[in-house]
């Protein structure tokens, strides 16, 4: 039986991926970048400096570190501004049912913690056991790096561990980690998740089979 659930952030727990785009289209407008949303989707899961560079190598703009820390701060800070993402449907219920069957979870995420602050209340955070960022470590998904540290916050072997993700990076970061992975199709098509080990449409699917998941 398994012995915690870890979850990524966006497109798993909040519906913010529309605003991470919006935000990013914004920030690379002046630098005459006109991106494309499987841009964005495709590698989400990157920590923001390191999706920067990425789009980097498509794109011929030179840009400085300094400049690259600088975007960095305005992406968080114009995502912040423009958010209007919700907790997603089935997340309280998943919780709760975790919960009663005494099961940790983690969110494991490249994103600010500040960007989640405003859309996930106090008590809701405060539910989860562990919570680990991209500040957290030194190389982000698709390393395994992010789903290893949560599973030692918690105390875990990481063969214990399911990981709910929605993204190719994550899934891979997942499996890298050795952990069970159940890719939800909020953000990316079951061929692009296809690595993962179970492919379910939503929260909801996972509440239904919680006990083929935890087994």
């Amino acid at each position: 039986m398994k012995k915690a659930v870890l979850f990524d952030l966006d497109g798993v727990l909040i519906d913010s991926m529309p605003f991470h785009f919006q935000a990013w289209q914004k920030i690379f407008a002046p630098l005459g970048v006109e991106l494309e949303p499987d841009e964005i989707y495709h590698r989400e899961g990157s920590r923001t400096a390191e999706m920067i560079r990425l789009l980097l190598r498509d794109h011929p703009v030179d840009l400085t570190e300094a400049q690259i820390d600088e975007l960095v701060r305005q992406k968080s800070a114009l995502y912040n501004q423009i958010t209007r993402a919700e907790i997603m449907p089935g997340v309280v219920e998943l919780i709760e049912e975790l919960k009663r069957r005494q099961i940790l979870i983690a969110i494991v995420t490249g994103t600010f913690q500040e960007n989640f602050l405003q859309v996930m209340s106090p008590e809701l955070l405060r539910q989860f056991n562990a919570i680990v960022t991209g500040g957290d470590v030194a190389q982000g998904k698709p390393q395994p790096e992010p789903y290893i540290k949560a599973a030692q916050k918690l105390g875990l072997p990481a063969g214990d561990c399911v990981v709910i993700e929605n993204a190719e990076l994550g899934v891979q970061s997942a499996r890298a980690a050795g952990m069970y992975c159940v890719a939800l199709t909020t953000t990316q098509s079951r061929k692009q998740l296809q690595q993962a080990d179970r492919i379910v449409s939503d929260l909801w699917v996972v509440i239904d089979q919680i006990n083929e998941i935890l087994t």
